[in-house]
């Protein structure tokens, strides 16, 4: 054994020493992911509006790699410059390879211009069925905003590891009625990235636009020249004389070599990139015209680049413009220049080529897992339905006011699933509302038609047999566990996802449950009592045969009669036992009923009504389960057992109760036995508190007075306030208690009845919601009648004891 406990400590050993060496080295080859988080919170009819939030993180190598962007473009271009997509725009770089937070919130700028659609000349941004239509950081007010709404940015370089957190908040609102909207989306990926994409082209007209020179982004050299070719302005090596090029001819234009305008071409943002043109001509044997490119660090060494499978331009028909395209992939993430150069032996000659609407693209797009996660709260006439999902997770969930989706997802940057949804604005099958309406009415049925035909099969047998019979419990509980399959359905319409199964509880197929299992379980319970009825019927009293009154002795006189039959054991009451009947009718063997607290057809405690005339009946206590002999007429609750000294039934907790009795002992009584096992209770009363506790042994009740002339009493007037104060204590604990008013005439007569019923209204309900008992006692012949019925009104149950106490 001692052996086994070593192997097993040394295995865990062995994996914990594993696990600290293999952690770092997973940690270090991270390649990172981006993670998009975003919520929506609408409100609306036919349209919603609102707005949201939007949190992008970045991990791993990803964030590595986006730091290496933002100092790269922020840190070290001021303007950023042309062909960017925010080309012109300062930057406040100071060249120190640190992102300065000035810097950073350049980007953050920048990323609220792209979110709002500025820079494509749009309205916003689209997503599914939302669009959004202005965004900002989170923190948008007061300094240091851009630290407080990014993190792992301010103040980092190169170099520096963790997360970059960025979060923005956005307005907006729906922009479809009814639609499968996409739920997984890449357009928050593409935005983060689109401000590093670069888009230059060439001016149509070949004219210069200040600053820049005639034919950006080349810079001209003879025989180099504009030219209108065909009807269009183009770029032309050739000789405007002869109309052909000269022989023995090497000439170049180079684009982005002006140090101030475009000292290169920056592809280190670029996700892939290609260069392409127009162009027609034609040249002699041995003569062409290439498009060459060259890098860092001296940008002299020219490689061609390829269209159609050959380095230099094929010939077109004359007129006949081209577009070509050339791949520029192999250098993204460097800086370069190209040319175009074009060169021609010493024999043969011809028009050349016409060169024109020149333009470079580099976009720069998110490359990497995607972890989308989408909160939608949307309040209104809305419905979400027919969720499509292949990979991704969602929850719905229905309300009356409205629907919640959550969705997740995770892709490799690209094309995301196609996980959809259909979004109505309105849509009566789908209507949360409807649905609920639905479910209300459904659930009431269920439970109607069950205990309506639970009523009809115990009223289809004679009355004395009533008591006996019991409703089939399973069918019952079978009707309770629909109602709440319909409630989790409503609520959670994709229940079913948490156990594998992809199915959504459409509003047809909600409708369609609650049709179902309202006609399954009321007519299906019917016709279940109905064939219990029919398998047993109720048994019936024989009739006995009478012989002639010649022959047999007397008719049995009337004393004779049976009384009925026993409700708990089921047999006959001869006419000389003695009986217990209960209010409701049944009629027990007084042997029965001593050994029971409670009535098996009503579920009433016991109170004694002797059929025949008895001076004493029998109970069991409550309390202790002895055996005692009561006077017959004492209510259970006011009678004391004399093994445990306590009452032989006890009063419900939580309801209220009005007591006349001249003697406060038995209000008192109740409340200790109420308040065994450390419960709170309290007591408003006019008598003196030290008085009450010597005389009735209160130990841990509180005492209130209720006295208009007792120094720090309660003044009567003012039970409204003060007195709702007093018992406030009392309805925080929440372990229910008594709460007790004793002397209730002196409080009516030094306040007045509508102030004091005021008063009680609300001390009561207070003490309802919270499970306290209440009891108020009233002195007999202290009020009027009809002022104690007014005071009922306010209780669960009167008890007049003034004949007894």
């Amino acid at each position: 054994m001692h052996a086994a406990r070593l192997m097993l400590f040394a295995l865990l050993a062995c994996g914990l020493l594993l696990a600290s060496v293999v952690a770092p080295n997973a940690a270090q080859a991270d390649p990172g992911r981006l993670v998009v988080q975003t919520d929506y919170e609408l409100i609306g009819t036919s349209t919603l509006s609102g707005g949201g939030h939007v949190t992008w993180t970045l991990t791993g190598e990803e964030a590595r790699e986006f730091r290496k962007k933002l100092i790269g473009l922020f840190d070290t271009y001021d303007p950023i410059p042309r062909g960017f997509r925010f080309g012109g725009r300062s930057t406040n770089a100071n060249g120190d390879g640190i992102l300065q937070p000035a810097e950073g919130l350049v980007y953050t700028d920048l990323l609220e211009l792209e979110l709002e659609g500025a820079a494509a000349g749009l309205i916003g941004t689209q997503v599914g069925y939302f669009r959004l239509s202005r965004a900002d950081l989170f923190e948008e007010a007061g300094e240091g905003s851009f630290e407080r709404s990014t993190t792992g940015i301010a103040g980092s370089d190169a170099n520096t590891t963790g997360d970059v957190q960025i979060r923005f908040l956005f307005d907006g609102g729906s922009t479809v009625s009814d639609a499968f909207v996409a739920l997984p989306t890449q357009a928050y990926a593409n935005a983060l990235e689109n401000v590093f994409s670069f888009h230059d082209a060439q001016s149509p007209t070949l004219n210069p636009v200040a600053p820049y020179p005639l034919a950006w982004p080349f810079t001209l050299a003879p025989p180099w020249h504009r030219v209108l070719a065909f009807g269009e302005p183009a770029l032309w090596a050739g000789n405007d004389t002869t109309g052909l090029y000269e022989n023995n001819t090497q000439a170049s234009i180079v684009a982005y070599a002006d140090p101030v305008l475009g000292a290169s071409l920056d592809l280190r943002f670029a996700t892939t990139a290609w260069v392409e043109f127009d162009y027609t001509g034609r040249t002699a044997s041995g003569d062409s015209l290439r498009l060459e490119v060259a890098g860092e660090p001296g940008f002299s060494d020219w490689t061609a680049l390829s269209y159609a499978n050959q380095t230099g331009l094929p010939s077109t028909q004359m007129g006949i413009w081209v577009r070509a395209s050339m791949d520029l992939s192999a250098y993204v993430g460097e800086r370069v220049r190209l040319r175009f150069n074009f060169t021609s032996d010493a024999s043969g000659t011809d028009v050349g080529f016409y060169v024109r609407n020149v333009a470079v693209h580099a976009p720069s797009m998110y490359v990497g897992r995607i972890v989308h996660t989408d909160a939608h709260y949307l309040i209104g006439l809305l419905s979400f339905s027919d969720i499509r999902i292949g990979t991704g997770g969602v929850t719905a969930i229905r309300t009356p006011g409205g629907e919640i989706l959550y969705y997740s997802s995770e892709w490799a940057s690209g094309t995301p699933p196609p996980d959809e949804v259909r979004f109505s604005t309105f849509n009566i099958p789908e209507s949360p509302q409807m649905l609920f309406a639905a479910l209300i009415v459904g659930s009431y049925l269920i439970s109607h038609f069950q205990e309506s035909a639970y009523d009809d099969f115990r009223e289809a047998h004679p009355g004395p047999y009533r008591p006996a019979v019991r409703r089939a419990r399973w069918l019952h509980w079978l009707g309770r566990i629909t109602i709440l399959l319909l409630v989790l359905f409503y609520f959670i319409p994709t229940a079913f996802y948490a156990i594998g199964l992809r199915v959504f509880v459409s509003g047809p197929a909600f409708l369609l449950l609650v049709l179902a299992a309202t006609l399954a379980l009321g007519l299906g319970t019917r016709a279940y009592y109905r064939q219990l009825l029919e398998e047993t019927p109720p048994p019936t009293i024989p009739e006995i045969e009478r012989p002639a009154a010649v022959a047999g002795p007397p008719p049995p006189s009337e004393e004779r009669i049976p009384l009925g039959r026993c409700t708990h054991c089921l047999r006959e009451i001869p006419a000389t036992d003695r009986a217990y009947r209960c209010d409701c009718g049944a009629v027990y063997h007084l042997s029965c009923a001593t050994g029971l607290m409670k009535c098996s057809n009503c579920r009433k405690p016991i109170a004694l009504e002797v059929v025949r005339k008895k001076v004493s009946v029998s109970m069991r206590c409550a309390s202790c389960g002895e055996i005692q002999t009561v006077p017959e007429g004492v209510d259970p609750r006011t009678a004391t057992c004399s093994a445990c000294g306590g009452h032989l039934r006890r009063l419900d907790a939580g309801k209220a109760y009005l007591v006349v009795a001249s003697n406060p002992a038995i209000a008192f009584g109740w409340l200790k036995d109420l308040t065994k096992g450390g419960k709170p209770s309290l007591v408003l009363t006019p008598a003196t508190p030290e008085r009450l506790r010597l005389e009735f042994g209160l130990r841990g009740t509180d005492i209130v007075q209720v006295s208009s002339t007792a120094a720090q009493a309660v003044d009567p007037k003012r039970l409204d306030s003060a007195g709702l104060r007093a018992i406030l204590p009392l309805s925080r604990s929440e372990q229910g208690g008594v709460l007790l008013y004793d002397g209730v005439e002196q409080m009516v007569n030094e306040s007045s009845m509508a102030d004091f019923v005021r008063f009680l209204r609300k001390a009561n309900d207070m003490m309802f919601v919270h499970g306290i008992t209440v009891i108020a006692r009233v002195t007999p012949g202290s009020l009027d009648d009809s002022e104690v019925q007014r005071l009922a009104s306010e209780f669960d149950e009167q008890m007049d004891l003034s004949a007894q106490l």
